[in-house]
């Protein structure tokens, strides 16, 4: 069992309103889990997708309890951005599509309505 208490599945379904997912584990015959809970980073609330990996904690008792501790960056999954001092937190479902950024110096902030904007920028808005 110690073997199988942490694993890698993909989405199955997803109950957005409980904060919970099932995984389906393709090396497993494709079985798939009861709804297990997603861990709340910083009290964060960002789903993953049906079909997208994500890394899951079982617990001791066996393969029927557990806790999805979210996506991971791989081949499949690549960072929009990346390097030493970038910190980024996507905010959209697709990558770039809404953000805040900061690269040791600036902070940024994108969304669809005014595009990409720096603090500077927003602090000297004379809206």
């Amino acid at each position: 069992m110690a073997e199988r208490l942490i694993r890698i599945g993909r989405v199955s379904s997803v109950n957005y309103d409980e904060g919970m997912i099932s995984v389906t584990y393709p090396d497993l015959d494709d079985s798939t889990t009861d709804e297990f809970p997603v861990f709340s980073f910083t009290d964060e609330y960002k789903m993953p997708g049906i079909g997208q990996e994500v890394l899951v904690i079982h617990l001791s008792n066996g393969q029927s309890a557990g806790i999805v501790m979210g996506r991971i960056w791989n081949r499949e999954n690549a960072p929009p951005r990346s390097g030493e001092g970038i910190f980024r937190k996507e905010l959209g479902d697709i990558y770039g599509e809404a953000y805040i950024e900061y690269d040791g110096s600036n902070i940024k902030f994108k969304d669809n309505v005014a595009g990409e904007v720096t603090l500077f920028q927003l602090l000297d808005c004379k809206c």
